[in-house]
């Protein structure tokens, strides 16, 4: 009687030791479409394969049920097209004298990418076996950074309309009205920080008692507006210009107010997470 109650505490102690441990560090990487979700009037946006890597922290509160949260950074990108079409703004030329300022596209097309750290607080179910189908749910803050537009276009005519002498100016580059044929620009568009929903779900499996692969599909949505409002400033596709179209002339499609009307984030793939920490699934076993 007496051995059998120095090993209930034996075992009492090993388990209360094992349950002070019931975390995780993990380090993941996935890899879907991810970028920005908007529609472009009179064009096409696609969502293109990007990625993110990090590292977790679980912190498991019982056999099924843990909190999850960590440090990781990816990459968005998004593809653009506009069809060929007329863009009109109001400008003021050299000579003070106002127009109405008119570009002409071919072939417009746009490459984006931005880099955003996230932090995620998601909370986890999961199974008990050694085999486990886990989903976790919960939120995500993404801060973004090092964000590029490259732009390409067949071709971009720009010319004037003059109201007051009903008269429309092109080909005289003295006055910024050019024929500009394989033009390349690029842009660096504001963000914002975002918030999303953030959803996992797959199976694990126990390479060990410390070690777990976990298998899985993720998606994220944003819930806010990233692209910074344009303040109700009516901005042209590409800035006038009476002397020079460089390539830092352009605006592109999310900053010329018209096209877009928001930019929300949204992801979704395949990820794998390799996890190395103590479980509560563990056992412990006594006997008289």
């Amino acid at each position: 009687m007496k051995l059998f109650k120095i090993s209930l505490s034996l075992c009492l102690i090993i388990q209360g030791i094992s349950l002070s441990k019931a975390q995780e560090i993990s380090v993941l990487s996935n890899i879907g479409f991810q970028g920005l979700d908007f529609t472009v009037s009179k064009g096409l946006n696609e969502i293109k394969i990007g990625g993110r890597v990090g590292v977790g922290y679980t912190y498991f509160i019982d056999n099924h049920f843990g909190i999850v949260t960590g440090a990781e950074v990816g990459i968005y990108r998004n593809s653009s097209t506009l069809e060929d079409q007329l863009f009109t703004s109001y400008e003021v030329d050299s000579e003070n004298d106002a127009f109405e300022y008119r570009i002409k596209t071919k072939g417009y097309e746009e490459q984006s990418h931005f880099y955003a750290g996230s932090i995620p607080l998601m909370f986890q179910y999961r199974t008990a076996g050694e085999i486990q189908f886990y989903i976790n749910g919960g939120g995500r803050i993404y801060i973004p950074f090092s964000q590029k537009t490259k732009i390409t276009a067949e071709e971009l005519k720009m010319s004037g309309y003059y109201a007051d002498t009903n008269v429309v100016l092109e080909d005289m580059s003295n006055f910024g009205f050019v024929t500009l044929k394989n033009w390349k620009g690029e842009t660096e568009p504001k963000l914002d920080i975002g918030f999303g929903l953030s959803g996992e779900m797959g199976l694990s499996f126990n390479f060990s008692d410390r070690v777990r692969l976990y298998t899985g599909v993720y998606v994220d949505y944003g819930l806010n507006e990233m692209h910074k409002s344009n303040l109700g400033l009516d901005k042209s596709l590409i800035n006038y210009n009476d002397k020079e179209y460089n390539k830092n002339a352009a605006n592109g499609i999310l900053d010329t107010s018209t096209l877009v009307d928001k930019a929300n984030l949204l992801g979704y793939g395949i990820q794998l997470r390799l996890g190395f920490g103590a479980y509560r699934s563990r056992n412990c076993f006594c006997s008289k």
